[in-house]
C-alpha cells in the first residue's frame, strides 16, 4: 500500500510540479495586492480639507469628472469615512481615479503600473496567462494541477508520518538536520517544509479546487442543502430584485447626497459607502432602487459588506443583505474564497498563507531533486 501511494505521489508531483510552482509564485506575488496598491496611492488618496468647507454634491462631482475624463465610464463610487480621503471613482477592470470631493480635481492612481503587473500575475495564476477563449483551457489546466496538488498534500502526510513515535524518528521529520548533503538533505527539507505547511496548503488548495470547478462549487451548496447559483463570481452575492412603489404626485426624487446622509445615520460604524450604477431596466416604466453597499469593519471585505436597495423617493431601505443574512451555502462559499488567500483571518492569515505557499516552492524543488537522484544518478552509478 505504502509503495503504491509513493509512486502515485511521485508521479503526480512530476506531472503537476511546474504548474504548482507557477501557481505558488503568482499567488505570492498577488497576495498583498490591496496593501501594495493602497500604499502606492497614499499620496493621491490623501487630500487637504479646507477650513469650514463642505464637500461638493455627487452630481457636481460627476460633472467635473465628466469634464476632465470624458472617456471614464464610472461603474461605482466609493466614499470613505475619513474626511481627508478622496472619493474613488471606479470603472470596473478598467481601473479607478481619485476625486477631491471639495474641488472636484481628478488624480490618476500612482499604482497603475504596479496594478498592471499584478494583474498579469493574476492572469497567470488563474488561467496561465491565456487570453480570450484560451482562458477556459488555462483555467482547466490549472484546476487539474490544483487537484493534483491536493492529492500530493494528502498523500504527502501519509508518506511523512513516522513509523515510530520516538524522538529520534520525529525530529528529522519536523526540523532541519545540519550537515546533511545530497539526497539526505533534500529528503529532510521535503519532510520539514511539508510538515509545517501541509494543513495550511490543504485549506488553500481545496478552496482553490472549489473555485476551479463548477462541480466543486455546486458541491458546497449541495452539502448545505441548497441549489447552487449559476454565477461563481461576484454575481453570486447579487441581492433580491426589488420593485419601487410609484411616487406620489409631484414627489421629487431624493438626491444621492440625501440617500448618503440617511445611510450614514443608519450605519454609523461604516468604513466606506459605495454607490453602484444601476443596470438598465428591461421595463422602461420600472423605477430601479438606489443600490448602495456599506462596508463595516471585518477581517475581509465581503464579511463586512451590507448590500442595500433604497427607495429613491422615500429613502426607505427596501432590502438589507448582510453576510449573516445569506444562506449557509453562500457563507461557506465566500469563506472558502477568502480561506484561499488567508484573508479570512485578516492580515495575519495572509502572512501564514503566503509562508505556506513559499514552502510549497521548496517542496517542488526538493521533490524534483529527489526524483532526479532516483532516476538519473542511480543510472550513472551503475
Amino acid at each position: 500500500m505504502r509503495r503504491t501511494i509513493f509512486w502515485l505521489h511521485l508521479g503526480s508531483g512530476l506531472v503537476a510540479g511546474i504548474l504548482v510552482a507557477i501557481m505558488s509564485v503568482t499567488g505570492i506575488a498577488i497576495a498583498f495586492e490591496a496593501e501594495i496598491l493602497r500604499s502606492l496611492d497614499r499620496d493621491v488618496r490623501t487630500i487637504s480639507v479646507p477650513a469650514n468647507a463642505l464637500p461638493l454634491t455627487l452630481d457636481q462631482i460627476d460633472t467635473k469628472v465628466a469634464a476632465q475624463r470624458p472617456d471614464f465610464k464610472t461603474t461605482n463610487i466609493v466614499i470613505p469615512r475619513e474626511l481627508d480621503q478622496a472619493y474613488e471613482y471606479r470603472a470596473g477592470r478598467a481601473g479607478s481615479i481619485y476625486v477631491n470631493q471639495y474641488t472636484g480635481a481628478v488624480s490618476e492612481p500612482l499604482s497603475k503600473k504596479a496594478h498592471d503587473i499584478l494583474h498579469a500575475f493574476e492572469d497567470w495564476h488563474r488561467w496561465l496567462g491565456m487570453e480570450g477563449k484560451g482562458q477556459a483551457t488555462g483555467k482547466l489546466i490549472n484546476g487539474v494541477a490544483n487537484f493534483a496538488f491536493l492529492f500530493l498534500c494528502i498523500t504527502g502526510i501519509y508518506m511523512w508520518w513516522p513509523r515510530s513515535w520516538s524522538p529520534r524518528a520525529w525530529r528529522p521529520a519536523v526540523w532541519f538536520v545540519g550537515r546533511l548533503k545530497g539526497r539526505a538533505r533534500d529528503f529532510n527539507w521535503h519532510n520539514v517544509f511539508g510538515a509545517w505547511s501541509a494543513i495550511v496548503l490543504i485549506v488553500i488548495v481545496a478552496s482553490g479546487v472549489v473555485m476551479s470547478f463548477a462541480w466543486a462549487h455546486r458541491l458546497v451548496f449541495r452539502l448545505a442543502g441548497e441549489e447552487a447559483p449559476q454565477s461563481r463570481g461576484p454575481g453570486m452575492l447579487a441581492g433580491p430584485a426589488m420593485t419601487v412603489s410609484p411616487p406620489m404626485e409631484n414627489q421629487a426624487r431624493l438626491s444621492r447626497d440625501e440617500v448618503l446622509a440617511r445611510v450614514r445615520t443608519e450605519f454609523p460604524d461604516y468604513e466606506s459607502i459605495g454607490f453602484d450604477r444601476a443596470p438598465p431596466s428591461k421595463d422602461a416604466n420600472a423605477v430601479p432602487p438606489v443600490n448602495v453597499v456599506v462596508f463595516e469593519p471585518a477581517a475581509f471585505q465581503t464579511r463586512g459588506r451590507i448590500q442595500l436597495a433604497i427607495d429613491p423617493y422615500r429613502g426607505d431601505i427596501l432590502s438589507k443583505v448582510a453576510f449573516e443574512d445569506r444562506s449557509p451555502g453562500t457563507r461557506a462559499r465566500v469563506w472558502l474564497r477568502f480561506l484561499h488567500t488567508g484573508e479570512a483571518f485578516g492580515f495575519v492569515g495572509k502572512i501564514i498563507a503566503t509562508l505556506a505557499t513559499a514552502a510549497s516552492l521548496f517542496l517542488v524543488y526538493t521533490g524534483f531533486a529527489l526524483s532526479y537522484r532516483r532516476f538519473f544518478q542511480r543510472k550513472v552509478q551503475t
